[in-house]
């Protein structure tokens, strides 16, 4: 996927012969975000000469400069892109949302999306919003394009699964309440987190189960603690896994949140290596073991639990 680094103040960076956008923070890529993308697909296959198609993403989130508490993020910026990617877009436009936060609705128009982009055909959600406080809409966009001939734009309603309006918001809510199955009904896939293994406590490999240990990214949402089934995904190959996320009650409790994840039949080091862990089902709260011998015994089960689900499953 090309990336187009847009930085103001400073040369404009245009597309060659125009191009086709969409317009959204894209957390999660979730199925709303891609019928935005289907959308830009299916006009620019009427087009006489299609454009390329991209998306305009914040290098960091909004609420990261606006916030002292940041929304918590579905992707990095590097899921993002892949996942835009995997859908079908060829490029990305990355900007830095402080440089232009103070730009007004009509000044992002016609600084960035005509002059810098050269945006000829345009596509965002009913609730899309813009430049300084947001004061920007779909229908000061409306305004602007339906000026221009050679400017095509599309607003798309609500994408809704069964009553349910797809949003990161909501998606968000049943991660955090560990719901991650109906999570990936909304997304379109599961939540997942990943990075390169680092050294944990050596607790795991103690109790006889050798984890997977990771951080979560700056940002990142921490869904729900307790014990989830989960897939793990290392040098190409995937395995049933079973997942940790919390603060290892048993045994300290710095109240920082890691996952630890235990891969089902797996030989070998996973240390420096990178692993995604994508979650399915919540099995149980975090808590705390009166004894190591319970902990083992809880974790016995909770494999058996995780095996019974991959083999039912098709994992």
């Amino acid at each position: 996927m090309q990336i187009v680094n847009l930085i103001h103040p400073g040369e404009p960076v245009a597309l060659d012969r125009g191009c086709g956008l969409c317009l959204g923070h894209f957390d999660g890529v979730h199925r709303g975000h891609r019928a935005l993308i289907e959308e830009l697909r299916r006009l620019n296959g009427k087009r006489r000469e299609p454009l390329p198609l991209g998306a305009m993403c914040f290098r960091t989130p909004p609420t990261a400069t606006l916030s002292a508490h940041p929304t918590p993020q579905l992707t990095t910026l590097e899921q993002k892109l892949a996942l835009l990617r995997d859908a079908g877009l060829s490029f990305a436009v990355l900007y830095d949302f402080p440089t232009i936060k103070d730009f007004s609705p009509e000044e992002f128009i016609i600084r960035v999306l005509f002059c810098d982009c050269d945006a000829r055909l345009v596509v965002c959600g009913f609730n899309y919003t813009f430049g300084a406080r947001g004061a920007g809409t779909p229908e000061t966009l409306r305004r602007y394009y339906a000026s221009h001939t050679d400017r095509t734009l599309s607003v798309v309603p609500a994408f809704t699964v069964g009553e349910l309006t797809v949003s990161s918001s909501r998606i968000r809510a049943l991660l955090e309440s560990g719901h991650p199955e109906d999570a990936v009904h909304l997304l379109g896939h599961p939540y997942a987190i990943e990075g390169t293994v680092v050294a944990g406590k050596q607790m795991g490999r103690r109790l006889q189960a050798p984890t997977a240990n990771l951080t979560f990214p700056r940002y990142a949402l921490v869904p729900a603690h307790g014990v989830y089934i989960t897939t793990a995904t290392v040098e190409g190959r995937t395995y049933p896994a079973i997942t940790n996320v919390g603060v290892r009650p048993t045994f300290e409790d710095d109240g920082k949140a890691n996952c630890e994840t235990y891969l089902l039949d797996f030989e070998g080091t996973l240390y420096d290596k990178h692993v995604k862990v994508a979650f399915l089902r919540f099995l149980r709260p975090e808590r705390r073991f009166d004894s190591k011998e319970a902990l083992q015994a809880q974790i016995a089960a909770d494999v058996a639990a995780a095996r019974e689900y991959h083999r039912t499953h098709g994992k």
